[in-house]
């Protein structure tokens, strides 16, 4: 059962104003609803303020974007971003953003909360969680699949909040073994040896994150939830680690993975890649009803599994978290009739979120015109 709502957090977003981000030279919204819709014709500028919104997220944005192709092209150079959080513990003043000299050094980016700077966006995670689906990831489980581990890494960071860091420190040690092995002509090095041995603690780390985060996603898709008419689904990993056994004990499998690292050093060599380890995993979702993976599915079906997967995860951040998750949702109705798109709805609403959902028409959204607040957006303005 999902947690009572009166003992949660209930986070939502009461303002936000872009200045100079993508093609909004300047736009403030205020709202107190669960669902704030943007409308306006392809190319407006709609999706530019979820962007905004999941630049408070730990990543790069739901478009992983450089910071300068962030920057309005008629504007001073840099961009920013504030908003105020309302929750049932008080307000907070969120803000990120950058200056053109920084831009042009290649700084990172500025992080605030209610005035304090902070060198990183992690710091946001301490404050609201952010989930979002774009059109985009229709063709997930059809695409690459770095672009599938990426995906599910991110949910699986807003569950295991270290996931993201351990896989960028084993990423960079991946890429450092390579050069080593390169320049060795005999394969037996202490330097070597010692950096094996912390990949495999990160590797296995990874592993434990993946598949504990995995688990619990699953077993609330696994649940009966209210009224939920979305597919029953369930996340399968395919490993890329020969025969070592996952469900053995953490020492196990990092002393497994080191040895195996060390047997397959001349192949990794003359491939100039580590041929096994969590960076080779790919994902993919099971349909229960057709027993039937995601890449096998037509469009709507994959959609529906997506869809699924992302009310899942907002539950099981409910239920670790103090407070619920902020949803966007672009362009939602694609693939959508009108049956499962009101039941969306109201499965959003039973999970507490607040929803940021763009469409080129509000009839569509009738169905929640009465807790909505809309939003016509022209040439990233506000009409």
């Amino acid at each position: 059962m999902v947690d009572d709502k009166s003992t949660k957090n209930l986070t939502k977003i009461s303002k936000l104003n872009l200045t100079d981000f993508r093609n909004h030279s300047y736009s403030s919204i205020t709202t107190d609803k669960d669902f704030i819709l943007l409308t306006g014709s392809n190319g407006s500028g709609k999706t530019n303020v979820l962007e905004a919104i999941s630049m408070f997220s730990a990543s790069k944005g739901l478009r992983g974007s450089n910071l300068v192709d962030q920057s309005n092209t008629k504007g001073s150079g840099g961009w920013s971003i504030f908003m105020e959080v309302h929750s049932e513990l008080g307000n907070l003043k969120l803000g990120t953003g950058i200056n053109k000299p920084d831009l042009i050094n290649g700084k990172a980016r500025q992080c605030r909360v209610d005035g304090t700077s902070y060198k990183s966006p992690k710091i946001f995670t301490n404050y609201l969680g952010i989930i979002w689906l774009t059109p985009q990831m229709d063709g997930l489980f059809t695409g690459q699949k770095s672009d599938r581990r990426k995906f599910f890494d991110k949910l699986i960071n807003l569950i295991e909040k270290e996931h993201s860091e351990n896989v960028k420190t084993y990423e960079r040690l991946i890429m450092q073994r390579n050069k080593v092995l390169a320049r060795l002509d005999i394969l037996e090095d202490k330097w070597l040896d010692n950096l094996e041995r912390q990949i495999a603690q990160l590797a296995t780390q990874i592993f434990i994150s993946r598949d504990l985060a995995a688990s619990k996603i699953n077993k609330i898709m696994e649940e009966e939830v209210r009224s939920n008419i979305f597919p029953s689904a369930k996340i399968v990993m395919r490993e890329e680690i020969g025969n070592i056994n996952l469900h053995s004990n953490m020492e196990e499998i990092e002393e497994n993975f080191k040895n195996l690292l060390y047997e397959l050093r001349k192949k990794d060599k003359i491939t100039f890649r580590a041929n096994v380890g969590p960076h080779r995993t790919d994902f993919t979702l099971l349909y229960k009803k057709n027993n039937m993976f995601a890449e096998n599915c037509s469009t709507g079906e994959q959609k529906n599994l997506l869809i699924s997967l992302i009310l899942a995860e907002a539950r099981v951040f409910q239920n670790n978290n103090n407070n619920f998750p902020i949803l966007l949702l672009d362009e939602i109705t694609a693939h959508m009739d009108n049956k499962r798109l009101a039941n969306l709805f109201d499965q959003i609403t039973d999970i507490g979120s607040q929803a940021w959902l763009t469409g080129t028409s509000p009839e569509f959204f009738s169905y929640i015109s009465d807790k909505t607040d809309i939003f016509e957006i022209s040439d990233g303005k506000l009409i």
